[in-house]
């Protein structure tokens, strides 16, 4: 059986992109804030059932999954992986200000 293991700086990153998100007025009503931010987790949890791309060996994880919320936001969420424990040691997307150093460092 797996075993999900998310980082804290994923934990904090995805406390702070509700903060965010509601705060700049992406969502009107925080609820929906949350809700968004609640299907990122799913997927991070439903991780080792997906499709993985490998990465080049770093401090983000060996391996990383692709969430394309729309058309315009795609989430990386980077992890390694080791006896079907799955660590989740990185998330960001392609707005973030340190995406071209994640992508860059990770995929390019």
């Amino acid at each position: 059986m797996e075993k999900i293991i998310v980082s804290e700086i994923v934990k904090y990153k995805l406390d702070e992109l509700i903060k965010i998100l509601y705060d700049e007025e992406y969502f009107g009503f925080k609820q929906s804030a949350e809700d968004y931010v609640h299907n990122i987790i799913e997927f991070i949890y439903a991780v080792p059932t997906l499709p993985r791309k490998n990465t080049k060996k770093n401090r983000y994880g060996n391996f990383y999954c692709t969430y394309k919320h729309s058309n315009n936001t795609s989430w990386y969420i980077t992890f390694d992986v080791e006896d079907e424990v799955y660590l989740i040691k990185n998330i960001a997307n392609n707005h973030s200000r340190d995406y071209a150093e994640f992508i860059g460092n990770v995929f390019g």
